[in-house]
């Protein structure tokens, strides 16, 4: 009866997997078809047409906005973990009144729906000259990607035991030097967990970068909106173009997975 079972475990598993990457099989199958072939969804691509990818690289700058993606999204990854770990470290470790509310509003702020800073954030762009800037998009995503970030890296935080800072400052350890030299180096799988989904945070986006950037800030998302034209799509082309931002997500999973699984085990504590 184990056997069967496991047997019956195995097959459900192998079932739900190749349903979750069928939409990543079939993007990469009419990316590699003609026009034509591509109104056809279960068929296979005669001969592959691999100029696709080159035709999506140069149309509408999706090349541009791919590199103006990824500089953003290292741009707000960097700013919010390093602003995250002393203040999600500060609400742990020298908790004040109402410290638990402010953790629990982390989470608020992030369940917000962004359409609500949008208007405020577009005029105040306008005024100060950040509109269609790169460091604008990096401020605009602290709304998202801060605030998520202190509540997880807080919960990392709980999970290290004070003995061990404690342990720390009896050798000798300056208190300003605990948190980077003993603290951080026990939730590094805490803190790429939050670098990751950061990153994909912004990797993802549409709202922010449709409406606070135009040209010299674009990102992929809008990039690829821009794709169709009167009537017309090209579904190929289209599809290579998200091939192209889905990969990057799947190889920095993929280099990383073990550490995700970390973050999200030590995060795991109990208030």
């Amino acid at each position: 009866m184990n056997k069967i079972r496991k047997l019956v475990i195995y097959l459900v598993l192998i079932l739900l997997s190749l349903l979750f990457l069928f939409p990543i099989l079939w993007m990469a199958m009419t990316a590699l078809k003609t026009p034509a072939e591509a109104t056809n969804f279960l068929s296979f691509p005669s001969t592959p047409q691999w100029q696709n990818f080159v035709q999506a690289w140069q149309t509408a700058g999706f090349g541009d906005a791919f590199v103006n993606t990824f500089e953003i999204g290292v741009g707000t990854v960097l700013l919010s973990v390093a602003a995250g770990i002393p203040m999600a470290y500060s609400l742990v470790r020298y908790p004040v009144r109402g410290a638990n509310l402010a953790g629990g509003s982390m989470l608020f702020m992030r369940i917000i729906p962004e359409t609500v800073f949008l208007l405020p954030l577009y005029v105040i762009y306008r005024r100060t000259g950040l509109f269609d800037t790169k460091i604008g998009m990096i401020l605009a995503f602290q709304i998202v990607t801060l605030p998520y970030t202190i509540w997880l890296l807080r919960s990392f935080i709980m999970g290290v035991p004070e003995e061990i800072e404690n342990a720390a400052r009896i050798d000798g350890c300056a208190e300003i030097e605990i948190p980077w030299r003993i603290t951080l180096p026990l939730i590094l799988p805490g803190v790429f967990t939050s670098a990751i989904l950061a990153f994909i945070s912004v990797w993802t986006s549409l709202l922010f970068p449709l409406t606070l950037a135009y040209s010299k800030a674009e990102t992929v998302s809008v990039a690829i909106s821009s794709f169709k034209g009167y009537g017309t799509f090209n579904w190929p082309v289209m599809a290579a173009a998200a091939l192209c931002v889905t990969l990057p997500q799947i190889v920095m999973f993929s280099l990383i997975n073990k550490y995700l699984v970390a973050g999200y085990t030590l995060g795991a504590v109990k208030e």
